[in-house]
């Protein structure tokens, strides 16, 4: 039986899940006669805790083989519809059986997982993800919880559509898929007020690209900025060791900037080229007064 596994994570600023299908896969992304496990893992961010309450996880698997290539099929089915029934014409969803609870995202960092859930899949091409949040979400920063309010209360489902694109193949046609919540993106500060609206990338390593390096000194406390110039931007906070990767990266050419708390003075990179399946390894920066 191949097993499909579910990984969260957070890349620096970066939620980021993980779909591992680790054994046999037909072309098309067939996952007949699969398991679906979910994990989480890795985590740095802004806030001193990100308290995210996920009720249930589910994949909406489509068992039709006349269209298991077409990767365009599941363009047309539309979310706001998909909470009334457990099937239609793009497929049915299967539940992981998570655990559910409030997880501190900010916790589970450099290479730690933690699994959620698991369950069987009978057969058919996994199309979309869906995760319904409950109300008890909280971010604590510099010392003071905040509720965190979900930006439409009426709807707490989350989905992530999943593309060709966003599948690695591996040894025995296995297919891995990352997804990053940007938690920059997602968590919004209004008049003290925060509220939440997960932006989500589905990414692979072998079509997306990814940056690393180290920022010094520890002191400067450093955050790093990637942006393309035409609108796309990511976000990472180094860890103890100054150590950052940013990943999910499309192919292109970057600004990387460097930021420390004051006194410290700012540092850019610029020409960044980023290449699919590629590690771009940069200089050790130290930021100086």
């Amino acid at each position: 039986m191949k097993r499909i596994h579910f990984s969260f994570g957070l890349s620096l600023l970066l939620l980021a899940f993980t779909l591992v299908f680790s054994a046999c896969s037909k072309s098309g992304a067939d996952e007949s006669s699969s398991s679906v496990a979910l994990y989480l893992t890795d985590g740095p961010g802004e806030f001193d805790a990100v308290n995210i309450d996920i009720q249930k996880v589910e994949v909406k698997v489509d068992t039709n083989r006349a269209h298991k290539n077409d990767d365009n099929f599941g363009r047309g089915d539309n979310d706001n519809d998909d909470h009334l029934g457990r099937s239609d014409a793009f497929g049915f969803w299967v539940d992981l059986n998570v655990t559910p609870g409030v997880i501190d995202v900010l916790t589970l960092r450099n290479g730690i997982e933690q699994k959620l859930g698991e369950a069987g899949i009978s057969g058919g091409t996994v199309r979309k993800v869906r995760i319904t949040l409950g109300s008890n979400n909280t971010v604590v920063k510099n010392g003071v919880t905040y509720n965190l309010t979900l930006f439409n209360p009426v709807n707490n489902y989350v989905y992530i559509p999943i593309f060709d694109k966003h599948r690695e193949r591996g040894i025995g046609n296995g297919i891995k898929v990352w997804m990053d919540f940007d938690v920059a993106s997602s968590i919004v500060e209004v008049n003290g007020q925060f509220f939440l609206k997960p932006v989500i990338r589905p990414f692979c390593n072998a079509n997306f690209g990814t940056v690393a390096g180290t920022v010094k000194p520890a002191e400067a406390k450093a955050v790093v900025r990637i942006s393309d110039g035409a609108g796309f931007n990511a976000v990472a906070l180094p860890n103890r060791e100054g150590n950052y990767k940013l990943r999910g990266l499309p192919d292109g050419t970057y600004t990387v900037t460097f930021e420390g708390i004051a006194p410290y003075i700012a540092q850019t990179k610029t020409n960044v080229v980023v290449k699919k399946g590629e590690t771009t390894k940069l200089e050790t920066v130290t930021l100086l007064k």
